[in-house]
């Protein structure tokens, strides 16, 4: 009986990735490789990567010239907000986007074409690479070794090994055989349809040189597009070769609440791409597109029991969890999942029994953590979707911390660190408390834009560089890994966008560039604001007044100021001890008003 290393369950990306990590990691180990698939032709969706997955690619695959050369570069996330009755052309959307390729690199991939390279790359690696190679059985011996038998050629064959990885998607080959639950996701309730299309001209095609212009021409058609409504949306990736991936994704309970039906079969999303006047001007100009394929997922969320094991297992990519494919995070759970796994296995070779139990213990918390708070970035939040000035805030939100938060520590190695992961972990119920409170925010101003029949007010005409949020971050992320700038813009980014949320629930233009309420509105702060009803607007006021008033007692101390009255509804502080008349209130209103006028670079003050 044949006795490898590791063997990997799997060649997707997930698996693939997984191979030749270990391979230039660890050189001297034994990979064995099962795919149970003889050719690898399908089309897979998660084609669009993000900024931690492109990092690892190029930085720990060494895979950027092939990307290059193979793949499709990506011009960002891009989106595109319609009218109520979906019928404006493209070019009179409102859109956040760029007008330059981003800092951080990141790639549209055609999964089966990379996945057949992975093949040969890993096979020229060093990796024994069976296809056609079905798991049919695993027995696993945390003391000893697994038994691993597969199905090949009628053949069957049965193998030893020291680690068993599973990358076998949503199959779960390894949870399965284990008895690990994979338990389906109640708080986000989404599910996808999708094709492949070849002869779609793409955004570029679009004739309007003022809508061109306003991205400097660079090449919408290289972004991950996302197409924005009320409930779901349609996203256009194109993929080398004149493919463009072509697919929806769906709150059910939203769209059942509207009154809209979901597009289940080919028949059915056919029909629902059809209702929207952009969509169809992209797949009919210049003439009709032709559809490759078609798939559908009835649900998307799911999360394991089980991730890593001090037995020597270990789960990646979809055979543990999924999320959402929103801002496109599979493949930089498998980046991670990966990073974890390598990790682990060096340390336990290496006989460091216990840095292996430590590690097991971290990665497994931060990887539930990490799901936990993907998640929230989505649930409840497909109503705010069809909406312009909204989603704007979310995203500039959003944005920083993924910057801030995720790519900035993977970049910086601190995603093994233990000792790191540790002091991250401790803050797991603030951060997910942080984005519940702004998830309950955003849905409050949400339903109440709806009630006004404000909601579409802005999704015409306008324009958001959305690079332009994390224009401070970009040049910050490298390995020098910089503990008080991040704390200092994680408070800049979540004042700017609370603050800005405030002055639309409030009606009141300009109040979320005011330096004193920005400054007011640190993250720790918006944690004990739950909403912003009349009380803690009030609340929040009084506070600010009271900072005012010992400022201006300091600058005038002889003008007998006795307090600052102040109404965030309000343009203008009320001066409260000197007489109304007297020099002395003149001057203490003066620098009270300036002070209130301070600028605060807000992140989210824009003119629309």
């Amino acid at each position: 009986m044949r006795a490898y290393d590791v063997v990997i369950i799997g060649s997707g990306i997930a698996g693939g990735f997984l191979a030749r990590h270990l391979r230039r990691t660890l050189p001297d180990l034994s990979v064995l490789v099962l795919e149970a698939a003889e050719t690898i032709e399908d089309y897979k969706v998660g084609e669009s990567t993000v900024e931690v997955a492109a990092s690892y690619m190029i930085r720990r695959l060494d895979l950027g010239t092939y990307l290059y050369q193979h793949q499709l570069p990506k011009n960002g996330l891009r989106f595109f907000f319609d009218s109520p009755g979906k019928d404006l052309p493209l070019q009179r959307m409102s859109e956040i986007g760029s007008d330059h390729l981003p800092y951080h690199p990141s790639f549209q991939l055609e999964r089966a074409k990379l996945e057949r390279d992975l093949v040969t790359m890993n096979r020229a690696d060093g990796a024994d690479v069976q296809l056609g190679a079905k798991v049919v059985d695993l027995r696993i011996d945390g003391a000893g070794s697994h038994t691993v038998t597969y199905e090949q050629a009628g053949a069957r064959h049965e193998i030893t090994c020291r680690w068993l990885c599973d990358a076998s998607g949503r199959r779960h080959v390894l949870l399965r055989k284990l008895g690990k639950k994979v338990h389906k996701e109640t708080r986000l309730n989404t599910a996808a349809a999708w094709a492949r299309y070849r002869g779609v001209a793409g955004l570029d095609a679009v004739r309007d040189d003022a809508w061109r212009n306003r991205v400097r021409y660079t090449a919408r058609h290289l972004s991950t597009n996302h197409l924005m409504y009320d409930g779901y949306w349609i996203w256009f990736i194109p993929l080398a070769g004149d493919l463009m991936s072509v697919g929806v994704v769906y709150d059910k309970d939203r769209l059942a609440a509207l009154g809209t039906p979901a597009p289940r079969n080919r028949a059915d999303f056919e029909r629902f791409l059809d209702g929207h006047r952009a969509v169809r001007d992209l797949l009919s100009q210049p003439a009709r597109a032709d559809m490759e394929d078609f798939q559908a997922y009835a649900h998307l969320p799911y999360h394991a029991d089980l991730y890593f094991s001090t037995d020597r297992i270990a789960v990646t990519g979809e055979a543990g969890a999924f999320t959402d494919p929103f801002y496109s995070p599979g493949s930089d759970f498998i980046a991670t999942a990966n990073e974890f796994i390598v990790s682990m296995i060096s340390s336990e070779i290496a006989g460091e029994r216990s840095a292996f139990e430590e590690k097991v213990a971290a990665y497994d918390a931060y990887y539930r953590f990490k799901y936990e708070s993907t998640l929230l970035l989505y649930a409840r939040m497909y109503p705010i979707f069809g909406s312009f000035e909204l989603y704007r805030l979310k995203y500039l939100l959003d944005f920083n911390n993924y910057y801030n938060l995720v790519l900035w520590p993977f970049v910086a190695g601190r995603v093994t660190d233990v000792a790191w992961l540790r002091e991250e972990l401790r803050l797991t119920d603030y951060v997910l408390r942080a984005l519940s409170t702004m998830g309950d925010h955003f849905s409050t101003l949400a339903a109440d834009l709806h009630r006004r029949g404000e909601y579409f007010a802005c999704n015409e005409g306008q324009w958001a560089n959305g690079l332009n949020g994390v224009s401070q971050l970009q040049r910050r992320i490298t390995p020098n890994f910089d503990g008080t700038f991040r704390r200092d813009q994680i408070d800049r980014a979540y004042g700017s966008v609370s603050a800005a949320l405030l002055e639309r629930q409030i009606g009141a233009t300009g109040l979320s560039n005011r330096a004193p309420l920005v400054s007011e509105l640190s993250l720790r702060e918006i944690l004990r604001i739950k909403e912003f009803s009349p009380e803690a607007v009030a609340n929040l006021s009084r506070r600010i007044g009271d900072k005012l008033t010992q400022k201006l007692r300091q600058d005038l101390p002889t003008a007998g100021i006795t307090g600052v009255h102040l109404d965030l509804a309000s343009p203008s502080p009320i001066i409260q001890g000197p007489a109304e008349d007297s020099d002395e209130h003149a001057r203490a209103h003066a620098r009270a008003q300036a002070l209130w006028d301070t600028p605060a670079d807000s992140l989210a003050h824009v003119v629309l």
